[in-house]
């Protein structure tokens, strides 16, 4: 295995910086970054169910609110809060409950179709033409399972924060005045593995490339490094940006969305970030079996292109 050097990590950093910029991060950072608000109540109600399948409704939408609260602030958890009570299921009839089950379904996905197609074209892949349909089903599919994935691992959290509950006393007995402190080690430690875990998979089973999980695992914890330190900075911007009397009662999906927007430049850096680490390794991100590589060639002048 070909072990890096202090040298070529900064290669790295410099060659993922230079590609991330290259890519127009802003302009997809802001479409993502629409669809992803959109999206939020769907992606959130359909991991409460699959959790609260297994445990407690209402315990599981506070962990997942919780865990959202770490992630954005409490001011962004309480706004998808509001949104997933707006956005929940009618139970009028059988019809509206399949029509607000297909709207739902779809709103929940888009955003991770929309990360595909981002991983696709940072990564100079593109699927088959000739399959489009198939290749649509497969997509929301896949999406679909991916916020299942995440309804599962916020049951997870909630399981090991009951274990942590119920061994309270024990880890007081053992440590008198820390047990506060491991706590809430504990909880953040837990946070940063989910978010981890699902930068990884996202890069891993999204796109249509073949790409080993040692490589995605680092592009993760890359990830998720600058998320948490942009989380503070962003959080610091936002408490100081008086967003509330620019923007009036919409001040705080403002806030949302400036944060998502962040959070999707710091995704799609870590995605550059994982092209070009794993090229440093002497390895390649190839397209799937349904999928192929793609080249894109600047041509300087009209006269060289009818050359061509």
């Amino acid at each position: 295995m070909k072990t890096l050097s202090l040298k070529n990590w900064l290669k790295v950093f410099r060659d993922s910086f230079k590609k991330f910029f290259s890519e127009n991060p802003f302009k997809h950072s802001a479409s993502i970054a629409y669809f992803t608000v959109i999206s939020l109540p769907g992606i959130a109600i359909i991991s409460v169910l699959v959790a609260g399948s297994f445990y407690e409704y209402d315990a599981v939408r506070e962990e997942l609110i919780k865990q959202i609260s770490l992630l954005m602030g409490q001011n962004s958890a309480d706004q998808i809060e509001e949104l997933m009570g707006k956005a929940y299921l009618s139970s009028e009839s059988l019809v509206m409950k399949i029509v607000g089950g297909a709207i739902l379904f779809i709103s929940a996905t888009t955003v991770f179709v929309s990360l595909q197609d981002s991983l696709n074209n940072i990564w100079k892949i593109r699927p088959k033409p000739n399959k489009e349909i198939l290749k649509f089903i497969i997509n929301r599919l896949l999406s679909l399972a991916m916020i299942v994935s995440i309804g599962f691992l916020v049951l997870v959290s909630l399981m090991i924060d009951t274990v942590i509950a119920i061994l309270n006393q024990t880890i007081s007995g053992y440590f008198n005045g820390f047990s506060y402190y491991i706590i809430v080690i504990a909880n953040i430690a837990i946070s940063l593995f989910i978010i981890t875990f699902i930068f990884a998979a996202i890069y891993k089973i999204l796109p249509d490339a073949q790409i080993k999980w040692k490589d995605v695992w680092m592009g993760a914890i890359v990830t998720t490094v600058f998320f948490v330190a942009g989380k503070y900075l962003i959080g610091y911007y936002l408490s100081k940006s008086n967003l509330g009397d620019a923007y009036g009662a919409a001040g705080s999906l403002v806030a949302l969305l400036a944060w998502v927007y962040y959070s999707v430049l710091i995704f799609l850096f870590g995605a550059n970030f994982t092209m070009v680490y794993t090229r440093y390794k002497g390895r390649r991100i190839r397209p799937s079996k349904g999928a192929v590589k793609i080249k894109i060639q600047e041509i300087e002048s009209e006269t060289e292109e009818v050359n061509q």
